[in-house]
């Protein structure tokens, strides 16, 4: 009885905690695995502790095979980790009954998240796919840094003929976003792309 309660405290969290994750998330490309493995793991963690509350001898087995995995999936973002030890946390707690530490834990960071991610947010997060000739780059560059004072080179590929970077930039309230039109007047200029934080190409 108790085992079901806990697996329904935690699937009610870890779908608070994938609410939140999408809510507050400000980067460039959002991952709908990565929001949907943070609830598995809540739900994942809480049934890991309902065995270990079980049997002294099953926990430590338990800590035995932990010990052995490695995770090589690296973590880009380091506020994704933030989410992933807040999904743990809540299956801790979930597991072992402590429904008001968690439920009122996961309330206070659920405040503090919005607060900063609304309260301090002045600029949006946008990729710029610029191709063209060898010859192009450097007024390229220099345009790019003239229009957008925030940006950040994130990707390059150079073959013999053409090159292909790609830059993230952030736009301010006061900056108009067709902009970086100019860059498709530059001699040399394939072709420029705009892609949104939702993945929607602007151009």
């Amino acid at each position: 009885m108790f085992s079901i309660q806990n697996m329904i405290v935690a699937l009610i969290l870890g779908i608070l905690v994938c609410i939140t994750y999408r809510i507050t998330y400000s980067g460039v490309a959002y991952n709908k695995r990565f929001n949907t493995s943070l609830m598995m793991l809540t739900l994942i963690t809480t049934m890991v502790m309902n065995i270990l509350a079980s049997s002294l001898a099953l926990s430590l087995g338990m800590v035995g095979a932990l010990s052995i995995i490695r995770f090589r999936t690296a973590v880009k973002d380091p506020r994704d980790t933030t989410y992933i030890f807040w999904a743990i946390a809540i299956g801790l707690g979930a597991g072992s009954s402590n429904y008001y530490v968690v439920a009122i834990g996961s309330i206070f960071v659920v405040i503090i998240s919005l607060i900063l991610s609304f309260g301090f947010k002045d600029s949006n997060s946008y990729l710029i796919i610029v191709r063209g000739n060898l010859e192009s780059l450097e007024t390229v560059r220099s345009s790019l840094f003239q229009i957008y004072k925030a940006c950040k080179l994130r990707a390059e590929t150079v073959t013999e003929n053409h090159i292909e970077i790609v830059y993230q930039i952030k736009i301010r309230k006061n900056e108009n976003i067709k902009e970086y039109e100019k860059l498709k007047s530059i001699e040399g200029v394939e072709f420029v792309n705009m892609v949104a934080q939702d993945g929607e190409t602007l151009g």
